[in-house]
């Protein structure tokens, strides 16, 4: 029932309390909150003992009324996240490595420096960035030496943790400090943002004849036999029904957005004639790197990549003793393959669990059990794979990961560029570039880089054809495309969102506002 605005012209006495005979109980009190000055949504909710959800439902009643104004802005608030209360104490991994190696005599070897993991990788590649060191190498090690700038650097303080003082004070922050916060956004979790919503409120003119008029009085909804019985029904004020109040909006049940991409992906590849196959996540390393002709002393192996579980397999539990034998001499020395191999292989390494960190472990097993009289043929897999990564906004621990081959006579790069681009596709993706890469298991190699609206090209569509190192142990001799795509930077694209996290999120609100992507709607 809208009576009007403060523009329209008085209305009766009797309209006024025709009015108040519509209104909530949750409506009157924010009237009366309202009448004793309070104009702030959450200033009205403790004065009057009630939730602010309720108050904020009211207003937005008597807003459709004509009876209140409601003015809504939103706070940004910044906090600092735990790396940046660590930096409050320990100071950014950038500073201190200059300092250690000004402590050094302003240059020394990496090895001899004693740093701690954030300062070797952050606290590095932020010192270069800053200009502060110069790495060069000496007798094949790499030595770090400070700048004259980074001399200066330490003589003055650092703006960035002058920010983060400022922000655990909670003092305002200048224009040149702000851009150093827009930096540390980017940096993980230094600082983190809040919005803080404000609503206020205003009685227009109607609404404050209404307010003058509201009684205190013991108002029910619901006549009960208790009411009835007791004559008590005569004495209180039975509030009628409205049915033109709004109702709360019915949650239905729904995918979500993101496994109707991966069912529609999976779809997608099953109508190009794939079939799906899969494993365990807990693998062994000889079919998540071995296999694939990496060799034991690849850097992807070591325990800032591979998460390594406790125990070992039996070779006889691993693969064909074939099988075994054949990997085994390609990376002594090249077995048939027309390669001179690696010149070692490490067996223990081998025989290590893991969990697996690529889903191409899925296709190499896969491939030892192909015969000829299987060819041609198309797989894929989607699942889950992990890595000791970071967390931030493009890098999870847990990812999943899109794995195709095609097993066949006469396919070539061409062929695997054009799976992929119709891989992108089906997501709605239509500016994708390649360039040259390097893999140890695939020669010729292509990564493909997708354009994101806010962070710009990112990879996401790696592949190649496998190696001869890699086909012929495991019994074949043909031409195999292989790609492992990163379908959750994809699912960024598609779903429109600059954070992999939100991927995961329990936010039942974006959850449920979210529209379910389609591919076939793209």
């Amino acid at each position: 029932m809208s009576v009007g605005d403060g523009d329209e012209a008085p209305i009766s006495k009797k309209d006024l309390n025709e009015v108040i005979a519509h209104l909530h109980p949750k409506e009157k009190l924010v009237l009366i909150g309202l009448q004793k000055g309070f104009v702030d949504a959450k200033d009205i909710a403790r004065e009057l003992g009630i939730s602010l959800d309720a108050v904020i439902w009211a207003s937005q009643l008597l807003k459709s009324k004509g009876l209140v104004e409601v003015e809504e802005h939103v706070e940004l608030k910044y906090t600092l996240g735990d790396e940046g209360r660590k930096y409050i104490e320990t100071c950014f991994p950038e500073v201190r490595l200059i300092a250690k190696v000004k402590s050094a005599g302003g240059e020394a070897p990496l090895s001899e420096l004693e740093l701690e993991r954030d300062e070797s990788t952050f606290g590095i590649s932020w010192a270069l960035k800053r200009k502060w060191i110069e790495i060069k190498r000496r007798d094949a090690e790499r030595v770090l030496k400070l700048t004259e700038e980074g001399l200066k650097s330490l003589e003055k303080p650092y703006l960035p943790m002058q920010v983060l003082l400022k922000l655990s004070r909670g003092e305002q922050l200048s224009h040149e400090e702000k851009q150093v916060l827009a930096e540390l956004k980017r940096r993980g979790d230094i600082v983190r943002e809040l919005r803080v919503k404000h609503v206020r409120l205003k009685l227009t003119k109607t609404g404050a004849e209404v307010a003058k008029l509201i009684k205190p009085t013991e108002e029910v909804s619901e006549l009960t036999r208790e009411l009835i019985i007791t004559g008590r029904w005569r004495k209180v004020y039975l509030r009628p029904y409205n049915v033109e109040v709004p109702t709360t909006i019915p949650v239905r049940g729904k995918k979500h957005p993101y496994r109707e991409i991966i069912d529609e992906i999976r779809e997608v590849l099953i109508g190009l004639g794939f079939e799906e196959v899969s494993s365990p996540p807990i693998e062994v390393n000889f079919w998540n790197c071995d296999s694939l002709f990496m060799p034991s002393d690849h850097p992807a192996r070591g325990i800032h990549d591979i998460f390594y579980l406790k125990g070992t397999a039996q070779v006889s539990e691993v693969a064909p003793p074939e099988i075994w034998e054949r990997v085994k001499t390609t990376h002594e020395s090249g077995w048939t393959t027309g390669s001179t191999g690696w010149g070692h292989w490490d067996p223990r390494l081998a025989l290590r669990l893991i969990l697996r960190s690529q889903t191409t472990a899925v296709s190499a097993r896969y491939l030892s059990v192909l015969k000829p009289e299987d060819l041609p043929k198309k797989i894929f897999t989607i699942d889950r794979n992990y890595r000791p990564d970071r967390i931030d906004s493009t890098h999870l621990p847990e990812f999943n990961q899109c794995e195709g081959i095609v097993v066949a006579e006469n396919v070539n790069l061409r062929h695997l560029i054009g799976f992929i681009k119709s891989i992108a596709e089906a997501f709605g993706i239509k500016e994708v570039k390649f360039q040259p890469a390097y893999f140890p298991f695939t020669e010729p190699s292509v990564v493909g880089y997708i354009k994101h609206p806010k962070l710009g090209w990112i990879e996401a569509l790696p592949g190649g054809i496998f190696r001869p190192e890699v086909v012929r142990p495991l019994g074949l001799d043909v031409p195999v495309l292989a790609w492992g795509l990163g379908i959750d930077r994809l699912a960024m694209v598609a779903l429109d969102i600059d954070d992999i996290r939100m991927l995961f999120t329990n936010n039942l609100e974006w959850l449920r506002s979210k529209s379910i992507p389609s591919i076939w709607r793209w």
